[in-house]
């Protein structure tokens, strides 16, 4: 069985009565009703067609996609000053 890297994606609904109509999108795995957004993953070679097809959506107000895979996730070579701290 092979792994398929997946993709969060938050949208921002202008009504949380379509949360429903996202799930032909992908997973959905939160969702939050006082802020009316709505967290789901997907296929990341298909990330590109579902952000674009979001984004034509009437109830749709935002999309953003999470930032994760280029966040610099090695710190064994990080070196900090003590200098840095104590100056406040």
């Amino acid at each position: 069985m092979e792994l398929v890297e997946r993709i969060s994606i938050i949208v921002y609904l202008k009504n949380m009565k379509h949360e429903r109509q996202l799930r032909k999108f992908g997973n959905i795995y939160h969702s939050n009703k006082k802020e009316q957004y709505v967290m789901l993953y997907t296929n990341e070679d298909k990330i590109d067609d579902t952000v674009q097809h979001l984004m034509k959506l009437k109830y749709v107000k935002d999309v953003n996609v999470s930032p994760f895979k280029y966040v610099k996730r090695d710190y064994s070579n990080a070196k900090t000053d003590k200098k840095e701290y104590t100056n406040f």
